[in-house]
């Protein structure tokens, strides 16, 4: 079994001294295209409680129409809300 890494005092760092590393990928990483594009998209995510009978009607929708529920429960909730708008 391999022996652990050791840990000194150069690599431990007190609260709030912290700094970020300057290493060569992370100008990269710190701002890739899709990451700023998804900040501007608002949603918040809710949970539905459903009945087994329910949730494999609502599985098996998506298989057939190649949809994931959460495009289902929007598309329905979009109709229930022009419906119900006045």
């Amino acid at each position: 079994m391999a022996k652990a890494a050791s840990i000194t005092h150069g690599l431990v760092t007190k609260k709030g001294e912290a700094a970020p590393s300057l290493g060569a990928h992370d100008s990269a990483v710190a701002s890739p295209k899709h990451a700023t594009e998804k900040a501007a998209d608002y949603y918040k995510a809710l949970t539905v409680k459903l009945d087994r009978q329910r949730y494999i009607a609502l599985k098996n929708a998506g298989v057939r129409d190649d949809k994931k529920s959460q495009e289902i429960f929007v598309e329905a909730l979009d109709l229930w809300l022009k419906q119900n708008s006045q």
